[in-house]
C-alpha cells in the first residue's frame, strides 16, 4: 500500500513540475521586398512585372527565381526553436522535378533590372532544402531556418533566395508559381516567409491550486497511513510479547 501511495505522490509532483507546455505560434507572414526570374533564353530581358515565377531546366530553357525578403520585419526575435520556411503557390506543372532554395548573397538587385547576365555574376550557396515538385494548384514549402539564421547574425536586414531545378526527373522541367504582383483578389497565394516560433505557456492558476490541493491530501493520507501501519505494528508485538509469557508462566494449578 506504501508503494501504492508513493507512486500517486510522485506522479503528482511530475504534473505540478510539468504546468509549462510547449505550443508553436501561428505563424508570421512577410511577403518579398522583390520578386522576379531571370531566364537564359534571353539573357538581357527582365520579368519583374510578371504575375508569376518561372523555374525551368531543359533542352532549348533554363530559369531561375530570385525572391528578396525585409527580415527585419519579424516581429519576432529569433531563436533556436525558431522555424522559417519558403512557401509558393504552384499553379502550373510540366513534368515532375526537383526544386533546391539557395541563398544568395547579394541584395543590391532589383525586380526592373535584373537580368540573366547580371545574375550570374552573383554568389549562391549550396542548396538548404530540396522539394519534389509534381503537383499544381496546391503551396509549396521550403525549410530556410538556417540561412535566415545565419542572415540575421551577420546582420543583414535583407535575404534573397533562389530556386532553381536540381533534378529534372522526366520530361521538361518546367513550373510556374504566382508572384507578388497578384491582382487584388488574387494577393493570397503570393510568395511568403513563414516565420514560427515555439512559445512556452504555464498552465492557469487554477489547474495548479487543484493539483496543489490533491497532492496536499495525498501527503496527508500517506502521513495517516504511516502512523497506522506504526501502530499496527507495535500493537502486534506487543501481542507477541504477552503471548511469550504466558507461554513461559506454564498453566496455572
Amino acid at each position: 500500500m506504501k508503494h501504492k501511495i508513493l507512486t500517486s505522490t510522485i506522479l503528482l509532483i511530475l504534473f505540478v513540475s510539468s504546468s509549462r507546455t510547449a505550443n508553436a505560434s501561428e505563424p508570421e507572414t512577410i511577403i518579398p521586398l522583390a520578386d522576379t526570374y531571370v531566364d537564359a533564353f534571353s539573357v538581357d530581358s527582365t520579368y519583374g512585372d510578371r504575375d508569376h515565377l518561372e523555374v525551368s531546366d531543359y533542352a532549348s530553357g533554363l530559369s531561375i527565381i530570385a525572391l528578396m525578403f525585409d527580415i527585419s520585419k519579424a516581429s519576432h526575435v529569433l531563436n533556436a526553436s525558431s522555424k522559417i520556411k519558403l512557401r509558393l503557390y504552384c499553379f502550373y506543372v510540366a513534368s515532375p522535378h526537383i526544386v533546391g532554395v539557395h541563398w544568395c548573397v547579394n541584395n543590391t538587385w532589383n525586380e526592373e533590372n535584373l537580368t540573366f547576365v547580371s545574375f550570374s555574376g552573383f554568389f549562391r550557396t549550396n542548396p538548404e532544402d530540396v522539394v519534389r515538385v509534381d503537383s499544381k494548384d496546391v503551396w509549396y514549402e521550403w525549410n530556410v531556418t538556417n540561412f535566415v539564421r545565419k542572415a540575421d547574425e551577420e546582420n543583414y536586414e535583407k535575404i534573397t533566395l533562389t530556386l532553381e531545378v536540381k533534378d529534372t526527373l522526366e520530361g521538361t522541367a518546367r513550373s510556374l508559381f504566382a508572384s507578388k504582383d497578384q491582382t487584388p483578389q488574387d494577393l493570397e497565394y503570393s510568395p511568403q516567409l513563414a516565420f514560427t516560433y515555439t512559445e512556452t505557456e504555464t498552465n492557469s492558476p487554477d489547474i495548479i491550486i487543484i493539483v496543489a490541493l490533491g497532492l496536499t491530501v495525498t501527503v496527508a493520507i500517506v502521513f495517516l497511513a504511516y502512523v497506522f501501519i506504526k501502530r499496527h505494528k507495535t500493537k502486534t508485538r506487543h501481542r507477541k510479547i504477552r503471548s511469550k509469557s504466558h507461554l513461559r508462566q506454564g498453566p496455572k494449578k
